[in-house]
């Protein structure tokens, strides 16, 4: 399965849709109810507990909100993880609330969504440094594996990654990956959790660019960054005065 590709639109895509809540499942991104009342709308955390592709369902934690609602009606979820954004509408499941066997348990069960809509929420500053700085990178898979790369561009919300190696296999899921390590100036390391949203494969060049944003960053970390992105933006102004 390809990597999703989570930028600014809609994802309708059946599989894709399975794909990015099994995503948010397993890297525990913020999940959570709307509802609307004298125009007012309110957010209520819940969790996302599994998705079935054979029933067509994804389970929730049972909330007594929930129960109040108009099961008729489709109830607003929004999930949230770093930069991203997703939003979408879903119906309970009938067949499976109908169900003893479910409706006793402690999970309320709704239809997978036939949309979610993904927003990118930092508009931050992304710098390329193909042109002024070799920065490399160490990618970690959940199986324990290491992939070396160079840092193409980088923001504060993520980067992308070249990798001298066809990847179309070996990251067929976008899940595997786990980690990062990004190699400053002067000695500095960055390591921030890694998430895939992102990846072309060019099978002739055995070439592959990884686009990937930076999860569960500490603040020591997300500093340094911020830091290493500002001197880098002086050093192109710098450039450029020279050139002028």
């Amino acid at each position: 399965m390809n990597a999703l590709n989570l930028t600014d639109g809609d994802i309708t895509h059946r599989k894709e849709v399975i794909q990015l809540l099994k995503m948010a499942i397993s890297q525990k991104w913020e999940f959570s109810y709307l509802t609307t009342a004298k125009k007012k709308v309110t957010s209520k955390a819940l969790e996302l507990v599994a998705v079935s592709a054979a029933e067509g369902s994804f389970s929730v934690g049972r909330d007594p909100g929930i129960a109040e609602l108009d099961a008729s009606e489709p109830l607003m979820f929004r999930a949230q993880s770093g930069g991203v954004s997703i939003i979408f509408q879903s119906r309970i499941n009938d067949a499976r609330e109908a169900d003893p066997a479910t409706k006793s348990s402690s999970l309320y069960h709704f239809d997978l969504p036939y949309k979610i809509a993904c927003t990118q929420l930092r508009k931050t500053v992304r710098v390329n440094l193909e042109a002024i700085a070799e920065v490399p990178v160490v990618l970690y898979l959940m199986n324990g594996a290491l992939i070396e790369g160079t840092v193409i561009d980088i923001s504060t919300a993520g980067a992308k990654f070249k990798v001298n190696k066809d990847l179309g296999k070996e990251l067929h899921d976008p899940q595997v990956l786990d980690a990062c390590k990004v190699s400053l100036p002067n000695d500095k390391a960055l390591q921030t959790g890694a998430q895939l949203i992102g990846m072309v494969n060019d099978a002739d060049s055995g070439t592959s660019y990884l686009r990937c944003q930076f999860v569960h960053m500490r603040t020591q970390d997300e500093e340094m960054l911020d830091g290493f992105i500002n001197q880098m933006l002086r050093q192109i102004e710098s450039f450029a005065d020279a050139g002028s």
